[in-house]
């Protein structure tokens, strides 16, 4: 591993789709040899404190989860002292993923479209699976011809951002972004529409094109802070002076409301309250504040236990197993997994298998459609359909290892292949 030189934190705090323990473990792999260390942010609620000792900060896509608007500030404030930020999203956008992350994204001058970007001419094999061949010159696409844009969305342009990556003029829909980045204060930020871009193991990831050379690209190229604004010159200098002695400003108008308030608020008691309470109310306000704030963590926590919890609970009935066994074929090493990872671990990464396996049935069923429609010639349609099988039979491999159970892979598109 190569001398460590900065340091980014994967936020896990929003339930995010992209892990470092799991479906991110190569980006986790890859960084770490150019000088980048990876770290997981689980401590709930994201502040200026917990971010201000590193280099970086990545959202890679929130799933159903809020960001609240303290945290929002918070890495704004970030990200204007220096701080880098990296924002992932995911076909949908905002509205597929039940979270608020445009409204963080929006502050940079971007925001992620409620769409996903389909290619029939320009693709690997797949129309959701377009190719993005056109690039604005900047340190981010710098040695990227062509990327692979697995299940993305389009990114709007909304105030001071640069659009660096552009779909084709055959693409629905055409022409739009994917790729933006800006300056924000003295930080940078970086937004992709698509998290499954550098995701391990999966058609169109991490190893698919270029799409490694961008991760690369993106972390040296965020990880160092924008330049501070130039000093203003002599001559603007003194114009702004000419405007503070002629007209206050808002902060000066403050001070001065302050002061003439201040003799009467030191003897007058506060409503509701006597003298003597007041000192004691005072001093024990941060604990307060404090107490308040564990509060709302711990009730963040809870809720992210009880959806875990049911999202189990259906899972184990719907398998008809007991719960003895479901806890036993969790605990199974996944093929091409760490048998070190904890049942919490596995039973993500079954999550994500699950998940994927839907996301290839729905392609199934999707070019199935054309296919009986004449859209699609037999050969194209046995090509493509011959991929999807293949993968989802990976897929189910490693479910099976998981769960210790066989399910049936068959479905009616083999059936119309062979005809």
């Amino acid at each position: 591993m190569a001398e460590i030189k900065w340091r980014v934190l994967f936020d896990e705090t929003q339930k995010e789709r992209g892990r470092i323990t799991t479906s991110y473990s190569a980006v986790k792999g890859v960084l770490e040899t150019e000088g980048i260390q990876c770290i997981r942010f689980v401590d709930f609620p994201i502040t200026l404190d917990k971010l201000k000792d590193f280099n970086v900060v990545v959202f890679p896509c929130p799933d159903q989860s809020k960001i609240q608007p303290s945290e929002i500030r918070a890495v704004l404030d970030y990200v204007s002292r220096g701080g880098g930020a990296v924002l992932l999203s995911h076909a949908g956008g905002d509205p597929g993923l039940r979270t608020n992350l445009n409204e963080l994204a929006e502050s940079f001058g971007v925001s992620f479209q409620n769409n996903q970007i389909f290619d029939e001419r320009q693709n690997l094999g797949m129309e959701n699976l377009p190719k993005i061949t056109k690039f604005k010159d900047h340190p981010v696409t710098e040695g990227i011809t062509e990327l692979a844009y697995s299940a993305g969305c389009s990114i709007k342009i909304v105030g001071e951002a640069e659009a660096l990556a552009i779909t084709s003029r055959s693409a629905q829909p055409p022409d739009s972004a994917i790729l933006a980045v800006s300056n924000y204060g003295n930080g940078k930020v970086v937004a992709l529409g698509s998290y499954e871009i550098f995701r391990d193991r999966i058609m169109g990831g991490l190893n698919t094109s270029q799409n490694m050379v961008l991760l690369k690209n993106i972390f040296k190229w965020v990880v160092i802070p924008s330049k501070p604004k130039a000093a203003p010159t002599v001559k603007t200098a003194k114009k702004q002076v000419e405007e503070e002695v002629t007209e206050p400003s808002v902060s000066q108008e403050a001070a001065l409301v302050e002061e003439r308030v201040k003799p009467v608020l030191a003897t007058r008691p506060l409503e509701g309250k006597s003298k003597a309470t007041q000192p004691i109310a005072a001093a024990y306000e941060p604990q307060i504040d404090k107490l308040m704030s564990e509060v709302v963590t711990l009730r963040k926590r809870f809720d992210v236990f009880i959806d875990e919890f049911r999202d189990f609970a259906a899972r184990m009935l719907s398998q008809g197993g007991r719960p003895s066994e479901t806890v036993r074929t969790v605990t199974r090493s996944i093929p091409g997994t760490s048998p070190l990872l904890t049942d919490a671990a596995k039973l993500e990464e079954l999550q994500s298998l699950e998940s994927r396996t839907r996301s290839l049935q729905s392609q199934l069923d999707y070019i199935t459609k054309r296919y009986q429609a004449g859209a699609l010639q037999k050969a194209e349609y046995a090509a493509q359909r011959a991929k999807l099988r293949g993968e989802m039979r990976t897929i189910q491999q490693q479910i099976t290892a998981l769960t210790g159970k066989t399910e049936e892979t068959s479905s009616p598109e083999d059936k119309l292949a062979e005809e």
